[in-house]
């Protein structure tokens, strides 16, 4: 109970989270006489030293690098060529156009800068609504942490020592999904402000008849970008790369198309990706390390023990077990970072789920998807303040359109909580 107070309090006083974990953990080490207070360094030296880090600095790059390239357009452009130019078609052509792109980047803001940078002044030509189109752009752009490769999986792999490729390949599917249905719910949203008609470009109706012809001319324009995404998620689960190797052998790629191909990459442009990699690198591996002290600390004091006794009390079904946890994992989720959210919790109730006999990976989709609805809800909702930030609408007008798609997000969720085999099935048909 003092421990978390203490953490409490001095995130109320305006500390940085790993600051206020960092704190609390050093404070409790100290005073108790049981403890030696060098645990601190060790297990942040520990949490550090940890190999499948690389990669996260690697997808970082990747996606820092991918929207200098100038391979993004094709994304839209294979995006647009299966969904028509009709203006009710922007909305859904912008998920699908953030679900591709995130194939390669990894984050949802990322996905929403370079996607919504393209598409948000699309849908205000056709006549959207400012504050809906960024909220479209912002629900689509939360696809990047579950369709693989994903930051926020490689984050949870690591802390809960499970196969990143098997967390990726367990994304596909609600991925998928996940689109399939924030496309629909984009589709029947879009009635109401009777976005119907042509484009303003002078490319109207719908698209050609799909056969094998179109399908294949489709892929073959955007083959910057299909050549990407092959590198990076098929060269990981056909057993060329590991995920380390992946990402850079697709970042040499994205310079070389940059440089070579498209021309539109310069040295600046590398040198400014660096730099943002290595900011982003750096914070991500404090808040590990310390996260590392905090989760050794709560450990030792029996706290997963104390919150699966308490939850085990309310319920033995596995079922309602992971709703009361997401639900708190979505109320978290409006006041906390993505990954500080997964390595301060991840150890708190991975041993609860593990003894009702929950799969960890479905586990880790569960908590993904949550985090996901955390990109879209104030006060930290980040995919949120980056649709802002394009679109110069308030906050609160954004959040308002975008609460149909946080209900599909819901409903989906909810889905993957009932039916394991979603998130389960296509990691046991390749890893058994």
């Amino acid at each position: 109970m003092y421990l978390a107070l203490t953490l409490i309090v001095l995130l109320l006083m305006g500390m940085p989270i790993y600051i206020a974990m960092g704190l609390t953990t050093l404070i409790f080490m100290y005073i108790d006489p049981g403890m030696d207070p060098t645990l601190l360094v060790k297990t942040m030296y520990a949490g550090a030293d940890q190999y499948p880090l690389i990669a996260v600095t690697g997808f970082i790059l990747v996606g820092n690098l991918f929207e200098k390239a100038g391979i993004t357009q094709e994304v839209v452009a294979l995006a647009r060529a299966f969904m028509g130019r009709s203006k009710s078609g922007l909305a859904v052509i912008t998920i699908l156009s953030c679900a591709i792109f995130a194939a390669v980047s990894g984050s949802g803001p990322a996905t929403v800068a370079t996607i919504g940078g393209l598409m948000i002044p699309a849908m205000l030509r056709a006549g959207y609504p400012a504050n809906y189109a960024g909220a479209v752009a912002a629900s689509g752009g939360a696809l990047g942490v579950l369709i693989p490769p994903s930051n926020p999986f490689l984050m949870y792999g690591i802390i809960a020592r499970e196969s990143i490729a098997a967390l990726f390949m367990a994304g596909v599917l609600p991925g998928i999904i996940m689109a399939t249905a924030l496309s629909l719910c984009a589709k029947f949203t879009t009635r109401r402000f009777n976005l119907v008609g042509d484009t303003d470009d002078g490319e109207t109706g719908d698209v050609p008849v799909k056969n094998a012809r179109f399908i294949l001319r489709a892929f073959w324009n955007a083959k910057l970008a299909v050549t990407a995404m092959t590198l990076l998620l098929g060269g990981i689960y056909a057993g060329f790369f590991t995920p380390i190797e992946a990402a850079e052998v697709t970042a040499f790629y994205t310079i070389f198309v940059g440089l070579v191909i498209t021309r539109t990459m310069t040295l600046r442009d590398i040198w400014d990706a660096l730099v943002r990699t290595m900011i982003m690198s750096g914070t991500l591996l404090i808040l590990v390390a310390i996260a590392t002290s905090f989760g050794r600390l709560i450990t030792l004091y029996e706290l997963p023990d104390a919150i699966g006794a308490a939850f085990g009390s309310l319920t033995d079904s596995p079922e309602v077990l992971l709703m009361c946890i997401a639900g708190l994992l979505l109320f978290t989720g409006v006041w906390a970072e993505t990954f500080s959210m997964i390595v301060v919790l991840t150890p708190v109730f991975l041993p609860v789920v593990a003894k009702l006999g929950i799969d960890p990976i479905q586990f880790g989709v569960i908590f993904v998807v949550c985090c996901e609805i955390g990109f879209l809800t104030p006060p930290f909702g980040c995919n949120l303040f980056v649709a802002v930030k394009m679109t110069g609408q308030p906050v609160e007008k954004i959040f308002k359109a975008v609460l149909p798609f946080i209900f599909t997000y819901i409903l989906v969720l909810l889905l993957l909580i009932y039916v394991p085999a979603i998130s389960l099935f296509l990691p046991k048909l390749l890893y058994g």
